[in-house]
C-alpha cells in the first residue's frame, strides 16, 4: 500500500516552539500543512487529518473527544520513557510513537499511525454493525413466525424462505426480516 500525505492538515500539540517548528518543517516536506498548539486542542482542530502530540506533558482533557477516540491518526512524541507517560499514551490509543530526536523518521510513524487508526475504525464499524444486527434478532423471529402462519410451514422451511428472500434482496438476514415484515404489514401485529 502506498501512502501519500500531501494536502493533509496536521496539528502539533507540544509546549516547545522549537519542537513544533521542527516537526512542522518535516511535515511540510511531506506536503502536510501544519499548525502548532499548546496546551490543548480546540474543538475545530478535531477536523485535522493528523495529530502529533507530546506524551511527556500530555494530560486527560487535552482533546475535544473522549479518551482513546481520536478521529484521526495520532503520533506521540516521546522525550522520556516514563512508564506513567507511556500508560497515558496507551489509554489515549496513540497510534505510533516517535522519539523527539528522530523526526527524520516521521514518515514511518505516520504510515504506522494511519494503518493502526484505519484498523481501529474498521473494528468500530464492524462492532457497530454486529450490535445493530443483534438488535434485530427479534425481527427475524417475527418474520419466521409470520411466514410460518401465512404459508403453513415449519420453522426450518420458514427460515429457509427468509434466507432466500435475503439473498434475492442482497440484504443481511436481519434487514430482510425487517423489510419483509414492513412489506407484509405485519410488523405491528407481531410486535
Amino acid at each position: 500500500m502506498t501512502y501519500s500525505f500531501a494536502g493533509m492538515q496536521a496539528c502539533v500539540l507540544h509546549p516547545s516552539t522549537e519542537v513544533r517548528e521542527r516537526v512542522a518543517l518535516r511535515l511540510s516536506s511531506l506536503g502536510i500543512r501544519t499548525e502548532g498548539r499548546w496546551p490543548a486542542l480546540l474543538p475545530e482542530d478535531a477536523a485535522v487529518d493528523l495529530l502529533v502530540v507530546d506524551i511527556d506533558r500530555g494530560e486527560d482533557g487535552q482533546f475535544p473527544w473522549p479518551s482513546g477516540e481520536a478521529p484521526m491518526p495520532v503520533v506521540g512524541l516521546i522525550g522520556s520513557e516514563a512508564p506513567g507517560r507511556l500508560q497515558w499514551a496507551l489509554r489515549q490509543d496513540v497510534d505510533a510513537f516517535l522519539p523527539i530526536g528522530a523526526t527524520a523518521t516521521l514518515f514511518s510513524a505516520l504510515v504506522i499511525a494511519t494503518a493502526r487508526h484505519d484498523e481501529r475504525a474498521d473494528r468500530r464499524r464492524t462492532t457497530a454493525e454486529a450490535n445493530r444486527r443483534n438488535g434485530l434478532r427479534l425481527e427475524v423471529i417475527r418474520a419466521v413466525l409470520v411466514i410460518m402462519r401465512r404459508e403453513d410451514i415449519d420453522e426450518a422451511a420458514a427460515l429457509k424462505r427468509l434466507r432466500a428472500f435475503a439473498m434475492v434482496e442482497q440484504l443481511p438476514l436481519e434487514d430482510a426480516a425487517t423489510q419483509l415484515l414492513s412489506d407484509l404489514g405485519d410488523a405491528k401485529a407481531w410486535a
